[in-house]
């Protein structure tokens, strides 16, 4: 009886919310059996449609459901990332890009990829080059170590630790762009287990078999 009953019941649209920094607005639907079956799906958004901002259009903001509430399922922000065709764009001749992916941790314990994105106004090599990938990803994993993950979001879609990159930055190394090109929630890698050796009392011998010529 409840498989008949699961069989006539039909499949209905359900709102997909913003988390509370973009105002709860609905960002998309899905049409599911159960509200709970929103849970763990994803969907992105253009920034510019979150915040009517222009400047923002070549920024996305990927979302997960992660509650159910009544009939809405409120999502959380995992990732930000600059369109790629706007990336190509930054990079002009006479310029060196700087494009770096490195692993940090928030104040609340909150495991990320970031990948900053900086181009110069001249050419840069060897030693001034390394000192300056060195002091960017330092300069960023003790920012994001200094924050919540929602803090960090925030300040990042409100540009400012772009601006802060920049303004620390530039007195050194004149810049055309700076910026974060992706920054995103990763899975922590699970540490690798060391194979048990088994005891070799009771191992056959292997026989070494010599090919004809």
């Amino acid at each position: 009886m409840a498989e008949q009953v699961a069989k006539l019941k039909k499949k209905q649209w359900y709102n997909i919310t913003a988390p509370k920094q973009f105002d709860n607005a609905v960002i998309g639907e899905t049409l599911v059996y159960e509200p709970q079956q929103m849970l763990g799906k994803t969907l992105s958004h253009s920034l510019m449609n979150l915040t009517n901002d222009m400047k923002r259009q070549n920024v996305s903001i990927r979302f997960k459901v992660a509650e159910i509430e009544g009939d809405k399922g409120k999502t959380r922000i995992i990732g930000y990332e600059i369109a790629p065709s706007s990336v190509k764009r930054f990079v002009r001749r006479a310029s060196e890009k700087v494009d770096l992916s490195f692993t940090c941790e928030t104040s609340d314990n909150v495991f990320l990829r970031v990948k900053p994105l900086v181009v110069t106004k001249s050419d840069i090599k060897g030693s001034t080059a390394a000192k300056l990938r060195h002091n960017i990803v330092a300069f960023l994993a003790k920012t994001v170590k200094n924050m919540t993950y929602d803090e960090f979001i925030n300040e990042l879609i409100m540009h400012k630790v772009q601006a802060a990159m920049r303004e620390t930055f530039n007195k050194i190394y004149p810049l055309k762009v700076c910026e974060i090109r992706y920054a995103g929630i990763e899975q922590r890698e699970k540490p690798k287990e060391e194979p048990k050796e088994e005891p070799k009392a009771d191992e056959p011998k292997a026989e070494v078999l010599e090919q004809k010529q």
